[in-house]
């Protein structure tokens, strides 16, 4: 089938999986790509976008329709810019400070990280931002650097007045800023992306993995780490930051900032070589997990509840916790939180709730209350995998070797128990 075919290329050309998006969302923007190029027949735009990078690239931009906006969720900038006044400036004066922003869209999010260099007194010859896309067309938007009124989004806009020149509705970046940011069209999964790169003390990767299947998401995840410095910030989305719980990062201390700092070695949280060999174990089997499984980072926690059944839940009662796990993979976390709150107040016996609300309440920071939470859930459900996974993370953390051990063997039990169980059905 054309549309088959259509996907594949897709995963094999950048990672999309279409279970991440839906084959309904690569339909519709097959269609919308054929009526632009008034072509009728499936098979023959299939042949076109084979062969002609253009149409990869405006497909690519029709099923990902980028949502981006200047000083996008606040915190990360915050943090960032914080990071730069107070670690990065009096420690670092003569290095030049590298970043990275992939994918830039754009060009927002590389614009942002500018303007916060700006802002932290940061000289623009001791600064430089590589911003990289896929798509040559929003490569080209982005160095036009013109931006319409829905680039700029919430009440504070005092950046705009200082940073950009009004023409009727649009708005041009002015040289300083756009001069901080070298743009190119790049693809992260080709094996070119890598070289020649020094290493970045800072990467910028948002909303980007959550496309992929999970073996690619590891596998990004290992080429972004191949080009961190060793003691470089790591920025994700807020539905990515699990990837990183059994690897040698930690959390930033900045509320809701969903950047790690990577560790050395000799920093990292250790365990003993039987509980390493877990974790390794457990690593190895939650990269083989299927797009399938988890198509959404937290569209599986919806999934892994055990519902009761309808007639005690009720149809509203089972839409909550949907409703929280839209709003998650939004970005909406507290609205997700209070939809659970809710849930949780009616049914006590969520587990997908208590897991959901824990993972919120760890991107705050507030790790002894997400704690909590997961071992609610798994006290609902012994083999609610995720939570295991987490919790376990959490006590590698603060250097409980035994009890991360002990739970990495649990969650690698449920996989296996959860693995079966799919084989037989």
């Amino acid at each position: 089938m054309p549309l088959s075919s259509i996907e594949q290329l897709l995963k094999d050309r950048m990672g999309l999986h279409s279970a991440t998006v839906g084959s309904a969302t690569v339909s519709q923007a097959v269609a919308l790509r054929m009526r632009i190029c008034g072509i009728d027949e499936p098979g023959a735009y299939a042949q076109i976008v084979r062969v002609s990078d253009t149409e990869l690239d405006a497909l690519i931009d029709a099923v990902i329709i980028p949502e981006t906006w200047f000083f996008r969720d606040r915190n990360p900038f915050d943090a960032f810019r914080h990071w730069v006044e107070s670690e990065w400036i009096p420690h670092h004066a003569l290095q030049p400070l590298r970043i990275l922003s992939v994918p830039c869209s754009s060009g927002e999010e590389p614009y942002t990280l500018a303007m916060c260099l700006s802002a932290a007194g940061l000289p623009a010859t001791a600064g430089q931002i590589d911003a990289v896309d896929i798509s040559s067309t929003n490569i080209e938007k982005a160095r036009k650097a013109i931006y319409g009124a829905n680039s700029f989004r919430g009440n504070d806009l005092a950046f705009r007045d200082e940073h950009f020149v009004a023409s009727g509705t649009r708005y041009r970046l002015k040289e300083n800023i756009r001069n901080r940011v070298r743009f190119s069209q790049a693809n992260i999964l080709d094996a070119a992306f890598t070289e020649n790169r020094p290493a970045y003390n800072v990467i910028f990767c948002r909303n980007l993995l959550i496309y992929f299947d999970r073996p690619t998401q590891h596998h990004l995840i290992d080429r972004l780490d191949g080009i961190l410095d060793d003691r470089g910030l790591l920025f994700l989305g807020h539905s990515e930051t699990s990837l990183l719980l059994e690897r040698a990062y930690r959390p930033l201390e900045y509320e809701r900032s969903f950047g790690f700092r990577r560790t050395i070695d000799d920093q990292a949280p250790k365990l003993s070589e039987p509980a390493q060999r877990q974790v390794r174990k457990l690593q190895k089997r939650d990269r083989d997990l299927t797009a399938s499984k988890q198509p959404k980072p937290f569209q599986s926690v919806a999934r892994s509840s055990p519902i009761a059944p309808r007639a005690a839940v009720g149809e509203a009662d089972e839409n909550i916790l949907e409703t929280a796990v839209k709003l998650a993979d939004q970005g909406h976390l507290d609205e997700a939180a209070q939809r659970c709150e809710t849930l949780l107040s009616k049914q006590t016996d969520q587990a997908g709730a208590y897991y959901l609300l824990g993972i919120i309440r760890q991107a705050a920071g507030n790790l002894p209350e997400a704690e909590k939470l997961y071992r609610k859930s798994i006290y609902l459900e012994p083999d609610h995998y995720q939570a295991l996974a987490q919790l376990a993370a959490l006590c590698q953390q603060k250097g409980d070797a035994a009890s991360a051990k002990r739970l990495s063997e649990r969650a690698t039990r449920a996989q296996e128990r959860s693995s079966v169980q799919d084989s037989d059905s």
